[in-house]
């Protein structure tokens, strides 16, 4: 398996005639992956299947030197989960309620109390933590869950839309947490999710599912930088910046946009393109503000590959 932490084999899943995973093979790295889709792209039954909470028609799991679902007890307390559902019991303080995942994953009482104090104290509710949840807001539960996922001390983190239902605030707090606990702390993590800026925020690996099955995976950086063979650059100058655009459509640059900034695309970065262009801007008495290559987004290439994806679902 080399580096990864689990490899998973054409995993098929079907509810009646419905088809939710089909084939859907990914390689989860350490580190923390991002797992990206649309709303039905089959991302929590992935989960799901993977924690043995549903079983899989088809496929294979490979996790470290473990095989699942065979040895899913064997691995049950390497893995902490945070459901997308609410699964607090509101009528309970939070300090009870994560003791008590504590004592389900084989802690023994006293540890279990000791860990679910030092995890609320984490994720930011060491004040809240003797009060009735059912007063909590449904950020303060979020932080809840996913203290309950940390309290075994887990060597996987699996999180399922962790920031769903909160607040601007308390979605950056969650997302710091998950950066921290992924840098600082050594654990690995997947998270699920369909906010694309969150899995940016935090993770340098990313699988892009949909339809139920992957679509592209790898590193986070080398994706942002596929653009095929020609790079988009932006070019700036302080004033009349069609005319400009003009001239480097007449000097053969392939110029598409020309708004306030300019875009062409060129086939590398060579120092000779650059060049060239403040060479042309001198001639035409003109001044060049800027020229710098366009940082793709990780929602362009979501958008692209859905969209190309959808197209091929539809026989496009």
């Amino acid at each position: 398996m080399g580096d990864s932490l689990f490899v998973v084999e054409s995993m098929t899943k079907k509810f009646g005639e419905f088809l939710a995973l089909d084939q859907f093979s990914c390689e989860i790295p350490s580190g923390v992956t991002g797992l990206l889709g649309p709303n039905g792209a089959g991302k929590t039954t992935f989960i799901r299947c993977l924690l043995g909470i549903l079983s899989f028609d088809s496929g294979r799991v490979e996790f470290l030197e473990w095989s699942l679902p065979d040895d899913l007890l064997k691995i049950k307390d390497l893995i902490g989960y945070q459901p997308e559902v609410d699964t607090c019991m509101h009528r309970t303080s939070a300090m009870r309620y994560v003791t008590h995942f504590g004592r389900l994953a084989g802690l023994p009482r006293e540890a279990a109390m000791h860990r679910a104090f030092d995890v609320l104290h984490y994720v930011g509710l060491e004040e809240a933590r003797y009060r009735d949840m059912h007063t909590f807001s449904s950020g303060m539960l979020q932080r809840v869950k996913l203290a309950t996922a940390l309290v075994q001390d887990p060597l996987l983190l699996v999180l399922d839309e962790p920031t769903a239902g909160m607040d601007p605030q308390g979605r950056e707090q969650m997302l710091q947490l998950i950066a921290d606990l992924g840098k600082n702390h050594s654990k690995h993590i997947l998270m699920s999710t369909h906010l694309l800026p969150d899995v940016e925020r935090t993770s340098n690996y990313v699988v892009v599912i949909s339809h139920g099955s992957r679509i592209i995976q790898g590193d986070l950086r080398t994706i942002l930088e596929r653009k095929g063979e020609q790079i988009p650059l932006i070019i700036r100058v302080s004033e009349r910046p069609h005319q400009f655009a003009q001239i480097l459509s007449d000097a053969g640059f392939d110029v598409t946009d020309a708004q306030d900034e300019i875009t062409c695309l060129v086939n590398s970065q060579s120092e000779r393109i650059y060049l060239d262009i403040f060479k042309l801007a001198r001639e035409n008495d003109m001044d060049v503000r800027m020229v710098s290559p366009y940082r793709q987004r990780l929602e362009d290439v979501f958008l692209e590959l859905v969209g190309n994806d959808h197209n091929k679902t539809k026989g496009v």
